[in-house]
């Protein structure tokens, strides 16, 4: 096969958390579980679901640290980089949620500058008060902040097999376009692959994407 691109979405997949949903169910009021249900149901975008979570939200660049700092990689997502660069595999951070709390956990595991990642943006108005904006809005499907499928189809441009890698709703425009598909056990993508007859492959961690994939590569 030919050298493969590897895209992984990060809330609950790379990150051991769904380290986005657990920051506003920190910092925000309770009203951000009927936001979160809204999306899931198909009332709003996720878009809309990130600017009405922010608006629900109060914390400081000093609290937003602290929190992404005690957050957790899958030990075994730092094996799946280490080979991709033996290999010449990129691996890069597909992501619908905020680029403040991913490059601060990369950076704690020193990835900051080895695994790219697309996002949207986390900006701070003032002290306590944050705001989502979506570089990659324009570019989707319009229901996605920032849609992966996007991000899928721009890589497919250099003629490379695409792997995919996620857990969640916002992985299913990712899913429909990659070549290859892994969905985390017991979540939502994994229903939603098995619902739409998309091929895929069940994961627990990344111990078990990097198996697969050493054994595709050896076809």
């Amino acid at each position: 096969m030919k050298c493969m691109k590897i895209f992984c979405d990060f809330d609950g997949t790379a990150a051991k958390n769904d380290v986005g949903n657990l920051l506003f169910r920190t910092f925000a009021d309770n009203r951000c579980f009927e936001i979160v249900r809204s999306w899931k149901e198909g009332k709003i975008s996720s878009r809309e679901c990130l600017i009405d979570l922010c608006k629900i939200t109060r914390v400081t660049k000093e609290e937003l640290e602290q929190f992404s700092d005690s957050q957790e990689l899958d030990p075994y997502f730092l094996e799946l980089v280490e080979f991709g660069q033996q290999k010449g595999i990129g691996v890069e951070i597909l992501s619908d949620g905020l680029d403040f709390y991913i490059e601060r956990i990369l950076s704690k595991y020193k990835l900051d500058k080895i695994v790219p990642f697309h996002s949207n943006h986390l900006q701070f108005l003032n002290r306590n008060k944050i705001v989502a904006e979506f570089p990659y809005y324009d570019r989707g499907c319009g229901h996605c902040a920032n849609c992966k499928g996007y991000h899928v189809r721009q890589s497919q441009k250099k003629k490379k097999p695409v792997v995919f890698v996620g857990d969640g709703l916002s992985d299913r425009c990712g899913v429909k376009e990659a070549d290859i598909v892994f969905a985390k056990r017991g979540r939502a993508l994994l229903k939603y692959c098995q619902e739409n007859q998309i091929e895929h492959y069940e994961f627990d961690d990344f111990n078990d994407v990097l198996y697969k994939i050493k054994r595709i590569l050896d076809h």
